[in-house]
């Protein structure tokens, strides 16, 4: 019987162990190197949504303004378009009727913190527990689990990001900031901010003013003459690729 002796010298062996060695180090060391980029195990933020088709999002962060919530959502349902309504948990306790009546009328809820705590300032364990309480709340409102997460103050790192994975969210920003909530935003200003910056995979962020009553159905109208179909937040993600950059 004759045996072949495989030598361990020789330069392409000694390179296919290396590689070998590095693989196994990087799946030790993250598993999600393993992974394809881009792949839905890697936590990003979410600017745009890349995609042919020609339609954007809306969203309104509601912790305050209450007053101004049921003037956007009639000219939402008079336009007969949804909104996505991102939502602190403390608020959709203190207004369940009004939660339910955005589900009913088909905006979606989505998650902005129990009481627009800072995330940076949270940790970990912080983040998820702040994320899922807020979840709970809607869902025993609305009987429907948030899927989406816009962090208060737009502030998030990469312990919020892997916070927010860990409860099957997807942490949402925005394209388009119409900065209504600083008094020298006028609804013209909004409006053609708004028109001026629209794109295919859009997001628009809006909070309940009174100047976003006056602006909103301009906004909707200026939309549409261009030809942009509005959905929510989560059918927008499933329409092309979420991009990290506005």
């Amino acid at each position: 019987m004759h045996f072949r002796v495989i030598s361990l010298r020789g330069p392409m062996v000694r390179l296919l162990l290396l590689v070998t060695v590095l693989v196994l180090a990087a799946g030790l060391i993250n598993p999600r190197l393993l992974r394809a980029s881009g792949s839905p195990e890697v936590p990003i933020p979410v600017y745009r949504v890349e995609t042919p088709q020609h339609a954007m999002a809306l969203t309104i962060n509601v912790v305050w303004g209450t007053e101004f919530v049921p003037q956007l959502m009639q000219e939402l349902k008079d336009a007969h378009v949804p909104a996505t309504f991102m939502v602190g948990g403390a608020w959709a306790e203190a207004h369940p009727e009004l939660v339910k009546q955005m589900k009913t009328q088909g905006d979606e809820l989505g998650n902005h913190g129990w009481n627009h705590r800072h995330p940076n300032q949270l940790g970990y364990e912080g983040n998820v527990q702040d994320i899922e309480r807020t979840n709970r709340m809607v869902q025993a409102i609305t009987q429907v689990r948030p899927a989406v997460y816009a962090p208060p103050y737009g502030e998030f790192n990469q312990t919020v990001l892997r916070a927010a994975a860990a409860d099957h969210m997807t942490l949402v920003m925005w394209t388009i900031d119409t900065i209504d909530w600083r008094p020298t935003s006028s609804p013209a200003y909004m409006v053609n901010k708004v028109s001026q910056k629209a794109q295919n995979g859009g997001i628009v962020l809006m909070h309940p003013t009174n100047r976003t009553v006056e602006a909103l159905p301009q906004i909707i109208q200026a939309l549409k003459d261009k030809g942009f179909h509005l959905v929510t937040v989560s059918q927008l993600l499933r329409m092309g690729t979420p991009r990290t950059d506005g």
